[in-house]
């Protein structure tokens, strides 16, 4: 269930200090590809740790250190999704865009239960070259 304080929080917190995004998302198979993109707020958390390689210094990956640069943690609002008609749920290899940067991802990981009572989506978002 959706708490609406909850919502509100959220959405007033992404309003002010979020980033905009446009979330991505191909499906079929060429002559027939549908391209589905959305323009939304983000709030951009933390580089996440990479728990899959060694630091450059030659720490563990559970040390501090271990860190992949590309890698970025965001919260979206469902809501926000929904209203521009993006289709839900959002998948792992979703594109992310960030215009203001001119960065791109692609999610890895996907966690709509963490903020479910505020309807807010956790993204991994990892750098694409």
């Amino acid at each position: 269930m959706i708490d609406p304080s909850a919502t509100a929080f959220f959405a007033a917190a992404i309003e002010r200090a979020g980033v905009r995004v446009v979330v991505s998302r191909a499906t079929g198979y060429a002559p027939n590809v549908v391209i589905f993109s959305a323009e939304v707020k983000a709030k951009e958390l933390m580089v996440a740790p990479d728990t899959g390689a060694t630091a450059r210094d030659g720490s563990s990956a559970s040390a501090p250190g271990a860190v992949t640069q590309n890698d970025r943690t965001l919260i979206v609002m469902e809501r926000a999704l929904r209203d521009k008609r993006f289709p839900l749920p959002l998948q792992k290899g979703d594109l992310v865009a960030l215009p203001d940067s001119a960065e791109q991802f692609s999610v890895s990981r996907v966690d709509a239960y963490t903020r479910a009572i505020a309807g807010a989506i956790t993204l991994t978002v990892t750098g694409v070259a």
